[in-house]
């Protein structure tokens, strides 16, 4: 065939399974989907596979702990979303076994049987009872560096050019003991208040948000990469070189608003290259 192709004209997952070259190409650089499952909308489909996508790479990165916490995700369009299955570890999370829950945590429509963390859902039901416009994704850890920065008595500190996007935007919400009683939703409310998303949960772990998958997983990194910075500086006892609040609410617009990224194929250019990363570790994850 005239002009044809295999390693632009494939895309990047079937010229894998093809043994052919990896040449990664321009289309690469875009996010692509499995088809949509028989008698599920494109919506639900394409969220279960980003949020399938967090959970693995929140595995690869060492953040889990083993079976617990959670990262949830509204459904398009819908008061449900889409949380893990309790029990699995986050390297057996695919895109087709997250569970559909309501905003109270409540299973809804099949299943499969599996169970869900009703009580570990609290916080992130808070956070998307708060914030239902702007906050379609939760992610909660009990990463070491972030837990270490819960324990100390500081305020988080950008450190670097990347945490500037963490400056006026972090709140604390002090412990409390296992989050079990509904009550405390206020307070992790009142916490995160109206332009705030990411929440220092003290003596217990980070919680970070955002519009999409993307922005709350890329700023749970910033904030982990930035703790273990600060963590590092602090413990040196050399001088802090602090950046000025003008200087930080300037570059955390420039990140916000898109400049950061600017000439980028799409809003996160690592989104893409985390995709291709996952296809070549375990391509089973998007089904």
């Amino acid at each position: 065939m005239d002009g044809y192709n295999p390693n632009i004209d494939l895309p990047f997952k079937k010229r894998e399974e093809e043994g052919m070259t990896l040449t990664v190409t321009i289309e690469d650089l875009h996010q692509s989907y499995p088809d949509t499952p028989k008698g599920m909308s494109d919506n639900e489909w394409h969220a279960r596979v980003d949020l399938a996508a967090a959970y693995r790479l929140t595995h690869m990165y060492g953040w889990t702990s083993v079976v617990y916490n959670h990262i949830t995700l509204r459904i398009p369009d819908t008061d449900t979303f889409l949380i893990n299955p309790f029990g699995l570890r986050y390297d057996e999370i695919t895109a087709s076994n997250l569970v559909v829950i309501d905003l109270d945590g409540n299973k809804v429509g099949h299943d499969d049987g599996w169970p869900v963390n009703q009580a570990g859902y609290l916080i992130h039901a808070a956070v998307h009872k708060a914030r239902p416009d702007d906050l379609h994704c939760v992610m909660h850890t009990h990463e070491p560096f972030s837990q270490s920065m819960t324990a100390l008595n500081v305020e988080v500190l950008p450190m670097v050019q990347e945490a500037c996007q963490l400056f006026e935007r972090v709140g604390y919400h002090d412990f409390e003991g296992i989050v079990l009683d509904a009550g405390e939703q206020d307070r992790v409310r009142d916490a995160l208040g109206p332009v705030k998303h990411t929440l220092v949960l003290k003596n217990h772990g980070l919680l970070t948000a955002g519009s999409s998958v993307a922005w709350a997983f890329i700023r749970h990194s910033v904030f982990i990469r930035n703790a273990e910075i600060q963590l590092r500086v602090m413990a040196s006892g050399g001088t802090i070189s602090k950046i000025s609040d003008d200087v930080m609410r300037h570059t955390r617009n420039q990140f916000e608003g898109g400049d950061a990224q600017a000439g980028a194929a799409v809003r996160h250019p690592e989104w893409p290259a985390y995709i291709r990363l996952l296809d070549k570790i375990d391509p089973g994850w998007k089904c």
